[in-house]
């Protein structure tokens, strides 16, 4: 009987070794396991990293392009504004020239007229004094 108590106090010890050893190896299977998890969200974290760092990098690229371009078209425009600046310069001074000759052109034609007028005076008045010879 003394046997059969030690070996059913073994056995209860056994059984609560065996439950310890189980708890013992589902912890370490645990820790594995969160260890594990832990070392995946760090990769996990990392490539998420480098896919914001080089979609930073494109987004530099991109507005690195965009202020070019916008830069370019801003040269061009001014280009644009100076040379039509200077066309617009270039038909006054034109425009001037013009207004000039025309100018000079009526000047000569009232020179013109003024001479005409007086030949014709002159003319006008030889003959009145025929007429005036004449009565």
């Amino acid at each position: 009987m003394i046997f059969m108590e030690i070996i059913g106090t073994n056995a209860t010890l056994i059984h609560q070794y065996i439950i310890i050893a189980m708890i013992g190896v589902c912890l370490l299977a645990l820790l594995f396991i969160s260890f594990r998890t832990m070392r995946q969200l760090k990769k996990k974290n990392h490539e998420i990293n480098l896919l914001q760092q080089q979609q930073i990098a494109k987004d530099d690229l991109l507005r690195n392009e965009y202020s070019d371009a916008v830069e370019k078209l801003r040269i061009e425009m001014l280009k644009k504004e100076e040379e039509r600046t200077r066309q617009w310069i270039e038909s006054e001074k034109e425009t001037l020239q013009v207004l000039n000759g025309v100018s000079t052109i009526l000047d000569l034609g009232d020179k013109i007229s003024r001479i005409e007028s007086e030949k014709i005076l002159n003319v006008l008045n030889t003959i009145y004094g025929k007429v005036e010879k004449l009565i």
